[in-house]
């Protein structure tokens, strides 16, 4: 008779590393925030584009948004340029979930500075909008009244530039 076999004990894994640096880098904290965020910005567009399709068919959702951008009236210049901040911020989206998901290295370096293009989109809409609807066109009062948000919005792009620059987190997960 044979004594019954020892079962084999699988060997332990290995601790994780107990060095941040050592550690691999993971989407978490203030960059997931960014990340979901963009995830928003980049599917709310596309879902209100196939909603309207849905609705409409390919060729009436074309005429719908065809017909209401054109002419030279206030109301579509207006509408023009109410939509272009928020194309170079979809673009913006769709850029930062495609090179987080890839981890490419070159967001650190694309994303900021894609936010800079949008302030500078935003704000000069923003004042061309305030020139069409004015009957005078836009003056000092316009101005006043545009920069506070203006400014917000310029520390916010500062603030990202700076995450993005010397941030701990971005520099470890898109560097792998």
């Amino acid at each position: 008779m044979t004594a019954p076999s020892m079962p084999q004990v699988p060997p332990r894994a290995p601790a994780p590393p107990t060095d941040p640096a050592q550690r691999p880098a993971r989407l978490g904290g203030p960059l997931a925030f960014l990340f979901w965020c963009a995830c928003g910005i980049a599917a709310l567009p596309l879902a209100g584009l196939f909603t309207l399709i849905s609705a409409l068919g390919v060729t009436g959702a074309r005429s719908a948004l065809f017909d209401s951008f054109a002419g030279s009236g206030v109301p579509q210049q207006v509408m023009r340029l109410g939509l272009m901040p928020q194309a170079v911020l979809f673009g913006w989206a769709v850029t930062m979930v495609v090179l987080t998901v890839a981890r490419a290295r070159i967001a650190l370096l694309v994303l900021p500075w894609l936010l800079v293009l949008w302030l500078f989109t935003t704000g000069y809409c923003q004042f061309a909008i305030r020139d069409a609807i004015a009957p005078d066109g836009a003056d000092l009062g316009a101005f006043a009244a545009l920069m506070p948000g203006l400014l917000a919005q310029a520390a916010g792009v500062a603030a990202f530039f700076g995450y993005f620059r010397e941030g701990t987190r971005p520099q470890a997960f898109y560097r792998r």
